[in-house]
């Protein structure tokens, strides 16, 4: 009897497992279109629950994964600008201004994040380029981190532009040092793309301007933002179907 009980109680865990399949979620990189994608990871995050994930971010991806994993809200674009980048910051240059918005992002999450408990540590993978050898960069995709501060720390690196984000090449990170992850361009989750939605600025079949990639200022931003959140909205069937299919929706 108690064989039975425990092959019947066998099969209902494997078929609870079925209907709560596994989802990857990367978001590539982003440059100075950050703004949109955070608009598209923001839709998914407060519209569009998905309990069973993976998020991989590379670049600026690296930071709307860390807003998908540690926020409950993500519709509010003010809001967002103001706990990350700070409120004193209006405008936001790619020559000038990105040691500003890598310092100011790096202390005012961590600030954020100092006294709250620190969510999805295990869903979240980090990409960034490993430039230890020159002659041989390669992308390094991270996971498991120490903490939240851990997190944030690797964040900087996949997000970081030599000489531009900082004084130096690189960024220096557990021994070892690190730039923008992008620089390696490639493929960063190893996943079966069936069961995969990729999060980038041309998803949706927008056209830019060109002058994000100079300069942002808050209503920019503010624009950026709610064309990603519209264009998920407007897509969200798309990304339905891809969860209805594998069984990743509560």
């Amino acid at each position: 009897m108690r064989s039975y009980i425990k092959l019947i109680a066998l099969m209902l865990f494997n078929l609870s497992m079925l209907g709560r399949a596994f989802v990857n979620i990367n978001v590539y990189g982003t440059g100075l279109y950050l703004p949109y994608s955070i608009g598209v990871v923001g839709y998914i995050k407060n519209n569009i629950p998905i309990p069973d994930y993976n998020i991989t971010g590379i670049s600026g991806g690296a930071w709307c994964s860390l807003l998908y994993t540690q926020e409950d809200d993500m519709s509010n674009h003010d809001t967002i600008w103001d706990y990350s980048i700070g409120k004193e910051v209006s405008r936001i240059c790619l020559h000038n201004d990105l040691r500003v918005f890598q310092n100011n992002v790096g202390k005012n999450m961590k600030l954020r994040y100092a006294n709250k408990k620190p969510l999805n540590l295990d869903k979240i993978c980090i990409v960034s380029t490993n430039v230890n050898k020159l002659y041989n960069m390669k992308n390094e995709k991270h996971s498991n981190f120490d903490n939240i501060d851990d997190l944030i720390d690797f964040c900087l690196c996949s997000s970081y532009i030599p000489y531009i984000s900082g004084s130096t090449f690189s960024k220096k990170y557990k021994g070892s040092f690190y730039i923008d992850g992008e620089v390696k361009s490639t493929i960063h989750a190893e996943s079966d793309k069936k069961n995969t939605i990729d999060i980038n600025r041309f998803m949706w079949g927008r056209q830019f301007t060109r002058k994000e990639l100079l300069y942002l200022d808050k209503d920019k931003s503010r624009e950026l933002f709610t064309n990603g959140w519209e264009d998920t909205k407007n897509n969200k069937d798309k990304i339905l179907d891809i969860l209805k299919k594998y069984k990743s929706i509560s």
